[in-house]
C-alpha cells in the first residue's frame, strides 16, 4: 500500500506538470495561428479568444495521452535512478508486474477522458471553429470593411483599404480601391465614403472627393477622372446555409451512420487515441527500466521514437482506411494489437529474462567461443 500511494501521488504531480507545459505551448502556437487568421481578415477580431479555445480543445486528446505517457515514464525512471526500485524489488519479491495495477488505477480515468475528448469534445470544437469562420466569410462585403485592413471582394477582383473610421458607423475616411477587369484596371482614391441603401434595398458605397485612374491593358493610355461623388453597388450575398462541415467536424455517430471511406478513416483516428493512451502507459513501464549507473538518454530517445512511430502509424492506417485498402475494425485490431504485443514482449523480457538474448547467444559468449577456437587451432 505504501508504494502504491507514493506512486500515484508522484504520477499526479508529474502528469500535472507535464500537461501544464505542453498545454501552454499548444495555447501559444494556437494563438499565433489564430492571430494570423484575424490579421488576414479570415475571422472576426472579436472571435480570436473563442477560436483559441476551440483549437485547444481540438488538440486536447493527443495532448493528454502524451502527457500521461511522459508522466509514467519520468516517474518510473526517477525510481530506477534513485535505487528505489531495488528497494521495492528486494521487499516481498515484487517484480515489474506489481506496478501495472497502481499505474492503471491512476491512468484509467484519464484514458476515459481521452476517449471523451477524442470522440465528442474535439469534433464539437472543430465544428464550432468551422462555423465561426464560415459565418464571418458569409457576411456582407460592406460589413467586413474595417480600418487598416485589405478586404477582397468579387472573388479578389476588387480590393478595398480604409485608412480610418468616420464619425458615424456607416462612414469611413481616406479610401483606396483597386479593381481589375479582363480589359482594364482601375484605381480609386477618395477622401471619405459612406454606405447608402436606396429605396429598392440595394446597398452602395458612395465615395467623396477623389480620383479614378483607369488604364487599358496592353495600352499606355491612362484616363484620370476627378469626382465629388462616386457610387458603387455592392453585391449582397444571398443568405445561404453554412457549407457542409469537414469530416473532422462531423459528430462520431454521424460517421458510423454514413460509413463512407473518408468517414471511417476519421473514425479510426478518433477511436485510436484511448487505445493509444492505454498502450503507451503500459509501454512506459518497461521503457523506464535502466541501471542506476547508466544515463537516461537512451530511454528518452527510445520513448520519443516509440511515440513518433505510433503517431505516424495511426496516420498511415487512417490513410489506408480512407483508400479502402483495409477495414475500420481490421485496422484498429492490427495497429493496436501489434503495439500491445510489443508491450507483452517487453514485460516478458524484463520480468523473466536477464537480457534479450540467452546467455549462449550473447555477444560476449560468442566472442569467447571464437577466441577459444582460434587458440585451439594454434
Amino acid at each position: 500500500m505504501i508504494f502504491k500511494r507514493s506512486l500515484i501521488s508522484e504520477l499526479a504531480n508529474s502528469a500535472g506538470g507535464v500537461f501544464t507545459v505542453l498545454f501552454t505551448i499548444v495555447i501559444a502556437v494556437g494563438m499565433v495561428r489564430v492571430l494570423s487568421l484575424a490579421s488576414g481578415g479570415r475571422i472576426d477580431n472579436a472571435a480570436v479568444l473563442q477560436m483559441v479555445v476551440y483549437q485547444a480543445l481540438i488538440n486536447l486528446a493527443p495532448l493528454l495521452a502524451v502527457s500521461l505517457f511522459i508522466a509514467v515514464l519520468m516517474t518510473m525512471m526517477r525510481w530506477w535512478q534513485d535505487n528505489e526500485m531495488v528497494v521495492w524489488y528486494s521487499s516481498g519479491g515484487r517484480s515489474l508486474l506489481s506496478w501495472v495495477t497502481p499505474v492503471l488505477r491512476f491512468s484509467v480515468p484519464l484514458i476515459l477522458a481521452v476517449g471523451l475528448l477524442s470522440l465528442v469534445i474535439s469534433p464539437w470544437a472543430s465544428s464550432q471553429a468551422d462555423q465561426t469562420r464560415a459565418t464571418f466569410q458569409q457576411r456582407d462585403d460592406v460589413n467586413r470593411i474595417a480600418p487598416g485592413r485589405f478586404i477582397e471582394t468579387l472573388g479578389g477582383r476588387r480590393v478595398f483599404f480604409v485608412e480610418s473610421a468616420g464619425e458615424n458607423s456607416n462612414e469611413v475616411g481616406r479610401i483606396f480601391m483597386s479593381e481589375s477587369a479582363p480589359d482594364k484596371e482601375s484605381t480609386v482614391v477618395a477622401q471619405s465614403g459612406e454606405v447608402r441603401i436606396n429605396e429598392e434595398g440595394d446597398r452602395y458605397i458612395v465615395l467623396h472627393e477623389g480620383r479614378r485612374y483607369e488604364t487599358e491593358i496592353g495600352s499606355p493610355t491612362t484616363r484620370i477622372v476627378e469626382f465629388k461623388e462616386y457610387g458603387m453597388r455592392v453585391d449582397v450575398k444571398i443568405d445561404r446555409p453554412l457549407a457542409d462541415l469537414r469530416t473532422r467536424s462531423l459528430p462520431t455517430p454521424f460517421l458510423f451512420a454514413n460509413p463512407t471511406a473518408e468517414n471511417l478513416g476519421q473514425a479510426l483516428w478518433r477511436i485510436s487515441w484511448p487505445f493509444a493512451a492505454f498502450n503507451l502507459v503500459l509501454l512506459a513501464l518497461p521503457l523506464s527500466c535502466t541501471s542506476p549507473r547508466a544515463g537516461r538518454s537512451l530511454n528518452l530517445i527510445m520513448a520519443a521514437l516509440v511515440f513518433i512511430l505510433y503517431l505516424n502509424a495511426i496516420s498511415i492506417f487512417q490513410t489506408w482506411v480512407e483508400h479502402e485498402q483495409i477495414g475500420l475494425w481490421t485496422g484498429l485490431a492490427t495497429l493496436h494489437g501489434l503495439v500491445f504485443a510489443l508491450v507483452v514482449v517487453c514485460f516478458i523480457r524484463w520480468v523473466y529474462f536477464m537480457s534479450w538474448l540467452p546467455a549462449w547467444a550473447s555477444p560476449g559468449a560468442l566472442w569467447r567461443r571464437l577466441r577459444s577456437r582460434k587458440e585451439a587451432a594454434r
